[in-house]
């Protein structure tokens, strides 16, 4: 069934794309963040989960009330999330940040599940509106670290936040001439093993999401642009995994599908040979054709047949943003304390190659303690260091040769560091296809 794009849809669907997109937006300016406010990387993870635990919470909520009064849910939580848009762009310090971003996660549950009653009249029927709720969800959840990369880079992490207000603001245009009809049948249960998959499958995608976005620039020193354009990767396989999967069928075949190439691609990205973007490439490509068919898939799983249609997207999205938390919860501690660990046995490492290198025995010291410089200033700016500036007399092969091989300690410090992360990030995508396949025969296609 074709769906025709009105100026409604498309305004009903950037507004679902931001609010999701929030959830993962400031990814990539964390560096920044953390330079600005200077706290600590647990800390510092709060300004993601804070948004996603205010969605996850409030969404059934707003789901019920939307089912009511869609068009002022909608209306007055656009004006909200503008203001606590406004907020965190002038935040002075890193828990009114904190606390703005779970402001916007609720007001962001009330726009998204509004906007489902409200793209059923903009689209003349359920099913079409699910389609573009869903599609707006998985192209703003997947763009979301590049498109915050990119302003980061360019205008600084407080842009991100300082587009929005205007953007979301003229999406109250959507209410002009809208009919929505309060639905007044019970809502029923909802799919609970289509939203156990949602929120184990979002877990996993913590790794890529958030994870992978630190690697890239606390690890490997690449900028938020740059970094911004790499992970550009995972939403354009998203759209093509999300517009091709209705091929697949049942549903069941497609949720597990994705499911599994998530799974594949964070145990790619936990087993990685070497350091550098360019062995990301094909981890990405599988995580985000796994990213398209599974959330499309559960989505309308869970949605499909089922009456008060608002009401059953308010469930998905809280199961959706609830799986983003526990991942956060689960990943961010074994990630860090792994990093503490590899640093240790980084500068054991780098003190064995000093000693081994072919530089001058007197100069070995010298060279030791301003690397140990360099590692402190970096551990303040919770970078990894580039040694090369540390290391005089870089026109010398043995000179030239230990900044590379030290380097090379770092770089596999810290991407080790990260594995375990990405590995259970795998066994949550894993853990997905329980509830995919007990949930089978609930839904045909």
């Amino acid at each position: 069934m074709e769906i025709t794009v009105r100026p409604h849809v498309l305004l009903l669907g950037l507004t679902v794309g931001v609010a999701l997109a929030d959830s993962s937006v400031v990814t990539l300016a964390l560096p920044r963040i953390l330079a600005d406010y200077d706290v600590a990387i647990g800390t510092l993870a709060w300004v993601l989960t804070s948004y996603n635990l205010g969605l996850a919470l409030t969404a059934v909520p707003a789901a019920f009330v939307a089912r009511r009064r869609p068009s002022m849910v909608f209306g007055v939580s656009i004006v909200v999330f503008s203001a606590a848009s406004l907020a965190c762009a002038f935040a002075p310090s890193i828990w009114v940040l904190i606390g703005a971003r779970a402001v916007q996660g609720m007001a962001g549950a009330g726009v998204v599940c509004a906007a489902l009653d409200l793209l059923s009249q903009a689209t003349g029927g359920d099913a079409p509106a699910a389609r573009v709720w869903a599609l707006s969800g998985i192209i703003g959840a997947a763009f979301g670290p590049a498109a915050g990369g990119i302003l980061t880079q360019l205008l600084g992490w407080q842009s991100i936040f300082l587009v929005q207000a205007p953007v979301m603001g003229i999406a109250l245009l959507a209410l002009r001439g809208a009919t929505a009809v309060p639905v007044e049948e019970p809502a029923g249960r909802p799919h609970v093993a289509a939203n156990l998959a949602l929120l184990l499958v979002s877990g996993a995608l913590v790794a890529s999401s958030f994870l992978l976005v630190i690697l890239l620039i606390n690890g490997w020193r690449l900028q938020p642009l740059e970094a911004g354009l790499v992970v550009t990767l995972m939403p354009l396989a998203a759209i093509v995994g999300a517009r091709t999967g209705g091929r697949i069928t049942p549903l069941s075949a497609r949720a597990a599908s994705g499911a599994i190439l998530i799974a594949g691609g964070s145990a790619a990205l936990g087993w990685l040979p070497h350091a550098g973007a360019r062995w990301t490439i094909a981890p990405q490509i599988a995580i985000g054709t796994g990213l398209g068919l599974a959330l499309s898939a559960l989505t309308e799983r869970a949605l499909a047949g089922r009456s008060a249609q608002a009401v059953h997207g308010g469930w998905t999205i809280a199961a959706r943003h609830a799986g983003i938390v526990l991942g956060l919860v689960l990943l961010t501690p074994l990630f860090t304390a792994d990093l503490e660990r590899n640093e240790d046995d980084a500068l054991s490492a780098g003190a064995a190659v000093v000693l081994e290198s072919e530089i001058p025995p007197l100069q070995k010291i010298g060279v030791a303690r301003d690397i140990l410089v360099a590692v402190e200033k970096a551990q303040e700016d919770a970078m990894v260091p580039d040694v090369s500036d540390s290391i005089d007399h870089q026109d010398d092969n043995a000179y030239r040769e230990l900044a590379s091989d030290l380097q090379k300690q770092l770089n596999r410090a810290v991407t080790n560091a990260f594995s375990r992360s990405f590995l259970v990030a795998a066994a949550l995508g894993l853990l997905a296809l329980a509830p995919i396949f007990v949930g089978r025969r609930d839904v045909t296609v």
